[in-house]
């Protein structure tokens, strides 16, 4: 596949904010990684903080493509699908935080550019959480709201359930540090899940 120019900068970027750090990676090094002059680098972004928004930015997207195509082609029972899409949300973070040693930092950066490119993309999974679940109260899998509104606002406290599902893991770390592995996270995804659709069942988010 040819990469474009951006695309290759992006990939460089993404192994070695992952493997070094934000702070430790300059221009140069992603130039070199990218095989183009640093002057190319400049060419499509401003600065190396522009480019790590635009790393953060392809993550999103492709995140937000995968959750819409799962939602718009969504059968009941939508609870199913709503399990599947937390626990591929849950995963896909993985994917990213378990590729390189500071993947979890640059995921959780401070960045104010990047704290409004995640607020708007958590915003945009809680309206696909809360069309599933009031296809899901439409279909009698669970009680229906008395407004649409509701069903945001459920979606929103399913999220805030599962937020030790995602980087930096410091909660679910905690008890053993040393074996936290994708088989570790999943088991905590398939138990936490359950219990929070569980939860939805009963009425009680």
């Amino acid at each position: 596949m040819n990469l474009t120019r951006r695309d290759k900068i992006l990939e460089a970027a993404t192994w070695l904010f992952g493997y070094y750090g934000f702070e430790k990676t300059t221009v140069d090094d992603i130039a070199d990684r990218a095989s183009i002059s640093k002057g190319s680098v400049y060419l499509e972004f401003q600065n190396k903080e522009a480019i790590l928004v635009a790393v953060v930015q392809q993550f999103t997207n492709r995140e937000l493509e995968r959750i819409n195509q799962l939602v718009k082609e969504a059968k009941a029972p939508y609870l199913e699908v709503l399990r599947e899409l937390l626990h591929g949300h849950v995963m896909s973070y993985w994917s990213i935080a378990s590729g390189q040693l500071h993947s979890p930092e640059v995921i959780a950066s401070a960045n104010p550019s990047i704290m409004a490119e995640i607020i708007n993309f958590q915003s945009a999974i809680f309206l696909q959480i809360a069309f599933l679940l009031e296809k899901a109260a439409g279909n009698k899998e669970i009680a229906m709201a008395k407004a649409s509104e509701e069903y945001f606002f459920q979606a929103e406290l399913v999220c805030y359930l599962l937020a030790a599902l995602f980087p930096p893991y410091d909660r679910l770390k905690a008890r053993d540090p040393g074996s936290f592995t994708e088989a570790t996270l999943r088991k905590y995804s398939d138990s936490m899940i359950a219990m929070t659709l569980a939860g939805v069942r009963a009425g009680l988010l």
